[in-house]
C-alpha cells in the first residue's frame, strides 16, 4: 500500500496547489542517482501543502528541480506563494523534464 502523503505530479497535467503559509524550506536528502544507482546527497525545495486540486489535504511537495526551486523561493519571499493558488505541471521526461509553474 502506497500513502498518498507527497504530491505527485503527472505528465503534462497541471496539479493546483495551496501552501501552508512559512512552510518552504529547502532540505538535504539522501537519493539514489539513476545512471550510478549510487546514493547521493541532494538539495529540495520542500513546502506543505494544504490543498490539492480543490481538496484539503496534508502532504507535502518536493522538487530537485533547481529552477522550479528558485521560481518557488521568490515566491515565497515575495509571499505571493501563500496568497495564491499554485499550479505546476512537468512536460517533458528525464534530462529534458521542464516545470511550469502558474501562480493565480
Amino acid at each position: 500500500m502506497t500513502l498518498g502523503n507527497y504530491v505527485k505530479l503527472e505528465p503534462d497535467v497541471e496539479k493546483v496547489l495551496r501552501i501552508r503559509e512559512g512552510s518552504f524550506r529547502v532540505e538535504t536528502r539522501t537519493v539514489n542517482d539513476p545512471t550510478s544507482k549510487q546514493a547521493k546527497p541532494k538539495t529540495v525545495g520542500v513546502m506543505d501543502v494544504i490543498s490539492e486540486d480543490g481538496k484539503p489535504v496534508r502532504k507535502e511537495f518536493s522538487t530537485m528541480s533547481e529552477k522550479l526551486a528558485t521560481q518557488l523561493k521568490v515566491a515565497h519571499d515575495n509571499h505571493t506563494l501563500y496568497t495564491h493558488n499554485v499550479g505546476i505541471k512537468r512536460v517533458g521526461s528525464g534530462y529534458v523534464t521542464e516545470y511550469q509553474l502558474r501562480l493565480f
